[in-house]
């Protein structure tokens, strides 16, 4: 029943939300700009091309599907937020099938499913445009067709899962070491399989890629893919992370490692080997190389809440299997995931679903016209949020603020062209999602613009006012030697 009222919270948020910018934010606004590109007939902008900005980490696959699917609904939202549902819709229904080939009790089951939804990382994973569960369902794929088929048929399929992954998201290794582990240890004939079908996948579909974009695949990702890594000290800063999000973004997950402690600790006692354990290793480890990167965060939580939730399901599977497992032990983890699940949906989901019921008579609050009346596809833009310009039809000048001031390491002079124009008050309006003021903060000088960029903001722009979660700044009178606000 709570797994029920879980799926049911999910369902209106959806539903509500599907035409608005609910669970939105700047990175979803690349991936919505860079579907703009993709239907106009090109897959990866120019870094630099005299006038606009390009630079994103976003790999090609979740691009070109956001990009067909937008060429048939005629715009970019509401067909991302369409594909964002149904991937993770067949994501929950996957872990559905595992954890019943598990032998997983029903009822666990449905509460581990309905788990992923009631933690943050796994509520927007399924509404906003980040890219993370493709690779996720991808990945996953890959590791259950392994575990479950013995053939070279089977084999070969997961390498072209593994391989679709990565081509959907970069740091998607985990799934490939995982498996290349375990075939290691069980069968070393099908590991060479899967390596063979990954590899030369894997270079098929980045040499089709690079060559499409005329090697600005390369330039983008692969030339930027290290973008917010500040030397090897970095490194130190991936556990801390992990830990901080866990507790702030993935409460239940983090209340479910004991279990997962448990489950490793029968299955060595077993001397058995779960793929899924090995996975979920994996995943951690690489977890703390991508979060050393400054430009990563919560998003990257969503693999783990997920390979969390199938390592305690094959636990409930094998208690279930063993007559001398005691009541209580079962009872305990239904009672755990019981407590979880209501946490979660009084405090993560709820909150959301009554503001949504709320705001249904009225104007949605997320509005998929964002300044509407105050702008118009006249109106010259800045915007920190690439989706504002794409929302009336225009290329955004900065495709991604966080790659700008890297773009400005290798191409100092193409920043100071972008400085010239902000100081000759050439837009008429600057969108931004955090105020410009103070300036020397960590978010300006670390994540977004850069300071040449924002000081220029600061020297030319003043503050008029905030819509639709906007902060809004216009050109300052030329007698003013410096913008206020």
């Amino acid at each position: 029943m709570v797994a029920a009222a879980i799926l049911a919270g999910w369902t209106l948020l959806a539903v509500a939300h599907v035409g608005d910018r609910y669970k939105l934010d700047h990175v979803s606004g690349v991936r919505m700009a860079l579907a703009q590109y993709f239907t106009h007939g090109t897959l990866y902008p120019d870094l630099y091309d005299g006038s606009f900005y390009g630079g994103t980490r976003f790999m090609p696959l979740p691009i070109v599907l956001h990009g067909t699917l937008a060429e048939l609904t005629g715009e970019y939202l509401i067909s991302g937020k369409l594909l964002a549902y149904g991937v993770l819709l067949a994501l929950l229904a996957v872990m559905l099938g595992l954890l019943r080939a598990m032998r997983c009790p029903l009822p666990i089951s449905l509460s581990l499913v309905a788990g992923v939804l009631v933690t943050k990382t796994g509520l927007a994973a399924g509404m906003e445009l980040r890219a993370d569960t493709l690779p996720l369902l991808l990945q996953l794929l890959a590791v259950a067709t392994v575990a479950h088929t013995r053939r070279p048929r089977g084999t070969v399929a997961a390498g072209a899962f593994a391989a679709l992954a990565l081509v959907s998201k970069l740091s998607a290794v985990w799934a490939p070491l995982a498996i290349c582990t375990w075939l290691v240890i069980v069968d070393r004939r099908r590991l060479v399989w899967f390596l063979t079908a990954y590899g030369l996948l894997t270079g098929a579909l980045l040499g089709y890629f690079g060559a499409v974009t005329d090697n600005r695949l390369f330039e983008n990702v692969f030339g930027l893919s290290t973008a917010g890594v500040n030397g090897l000290g970095s490194l130190l800063r991936g556990p801390y992370v992990l830990l901080h999000l866990l507790v702030d973004q993935a409460t239940a997950t983090w209340a479910l490692f004991p279990v997962v402690a448990g489950a490793a600790w029968l299955a060595a006692k077993r001397r058995e080997l779960s793929i899924y354990l090995v996975s979920l290793a994996w995943c951690l480890v690489v977890m703390c190389v991508v979060l050393s990167d400054i430009g990563t965060g919560w998003n990257q939580l969503v693999d783990l809440v997920v390979l969390t939730a199938l390592v305690v399901g094959e636990l409930a599977g094998r208690l279930r299997l063993d007559p001398a497992t005691p009541v209580a032990v079962a009872s305990a983890l239904a009672l755990l995931l019981l407590w979880l699940n209501l946490t979660g949906l009084v405090v993560v989901m709820l909150p959301d679903v009554r503001t949504t019921l709320a705001s249904l008579p009225a104007s949605r609050p997320y509005s998929s016209k964002p300044l509407a009346g105050r702008v118009s596809p006249a109106t010259k833009l800045l915007s920190e949020d690439p989706y504002v310009p794409v929302s009336l039809g225009q290329r955004p000048v900065v495709l991604d603020p966080f790659m700008l001031q890297r773009l400005g390491r290798r191409d100092p002079a193409a920043v100071a062209r972008l400085v010239e124009r902000i100081r000759a008050r050439e837009f008429d309006l600057v969108v931004l999602v955090i105020p410009l003021q103070p300036v020397d903060t960590e978010w300006w000088r670390e994540m977004h613009f850069g300071m040449p960029v924002v000081e220029a903001l600061a020297d030319s722009y003043v503050y008029s006012g905030t819509m639709d979660g906007y902060h809004l700044y216009r050109p300052a009178s030329t007698d003013s030697p410096r913008g206020e606000g």
